[in-house]
Formats: C-alpha cells, structure tokens, sequence
C-alpha cells in the first residue's frame, strides 16, 4: 500500500527528500566540488596557517616589548593585564563564533 500524496507527508519527508506528484520520493543531487572550489578552500587554509603565526608571533612580541619597555617591578602587572585583554578578546570571537 502506497501512501497517498498529502500536504502533511511533505512536512514528513526529510530536508533532502522531495515527492513528485506519483508520490515517489527521490534525494537531490548534492553538487560536486570543482577545481575553482578546491582552490579556494587551499588558499583560505594555507591564509589561516599564516594568521596563526602571525598572531603568535604578535603575542610573543608583545611580551618582549612590555619587558623592554616597562621597569622591571611593573612587568608582572603588565603582562597580566596584557593576558587579559588577549582572554577577553578571545572568548569574545569564540562566543560570536558559536553564537552564529
């Protein structure tokens, strides 16, 4: 027994499924990565690799710049408040992040 085509069977059917009016269900095609997407996605990670660097790169600068720059007594009330900001604004790019 096939079951009849519906309004309420179309809200039954999974995102990927779609009825035609014999009341078949066929999947969609999902559409195949081309040489165009593969690159982009290549030239986005190889961009991601590098802004890792470089803001690590800038974290350890900016310590040695508050050891150079500030007494010695002061140091460790810099680099705490330095750690802060970097936490502060690190949980704040993950919280938009996740919050998306």
């Amino acid at each position: 027994m096939s079951e009849e085509y519906t309004p309420d069977l179309e809200k039954k059917l999974k995102p990927e499924e779609k009825t035609s009016d014999l009341g078949n269900t066929f999947k969609k095609e999902k559409k195949t990565p081309d040489l165009g997407d593969n690159f982009r996605t290549g030239i986005f990670l190889i961009a991601m690799v590098l802004l890792l660097v470089a803001t690590f790169q800038l974290y350890f600068s900016i310590g040695n710049v508050i050891q150079v720059w500030f007494e010695y007594r002061y140091i460790p009330i810099f680099r705490a408040v330095y750690n802060f900001f970097v936490l502060a604004i690190s949980l704040y790019i993950i919280r938009l992040y996740i919050l998306r």
